[in-house]
């Protein structure tokens, strides 16, 4: 895959549909912290092995938060994954995540 990353620029998150940032302050044995997190989906992910090939399958794409702290990283490889934001079971929603163009048996 050859990307080409043209205007690439960050901006305020404010409504936010996927990523929520939050604050969180506590007390860890008696001393006041605080942290930066993001709250997100529940998701799945899916680890394909290619019996013929005996080999593991990953996923290769851009993703603009890594660009963002290292330019010359035009993408990762990955898990097959999706988030889990929609009324139906993880079997389900892993196998929409899935190329289904060939016969492939899910293990759970």
């Amino acid at each position: 895959m050859n990307n080409k990353i043209e205007k690439f620029k960050t901006s305020d998150l404010i409504d936010t549909k996927f990523v929520h940032p939050v604050k969180i302050s506590y007390t860890q044995n008696g001393i006041d912290k605080n942290w930066e997190a993001v709250k997100s989906f529940d998701s799945v992910a899916i680890l394909l092995y290619h019996s013929e090939k005996n080999a593991f399958i990953l996923v290769k794409q851009f993703r603009p938060p890594v660009y963002l702290n290292d330019k010359s990283k035009l993408c990762t490889y990955e898990l097959c994954a999706g988030i889990v934001d929609k009324d139906k079971s993880l079997l389900e929603i892993a196998r929409e995540e899935i190329d289904d163009t060939h016969d492939i048996n899910i293990a759970i």
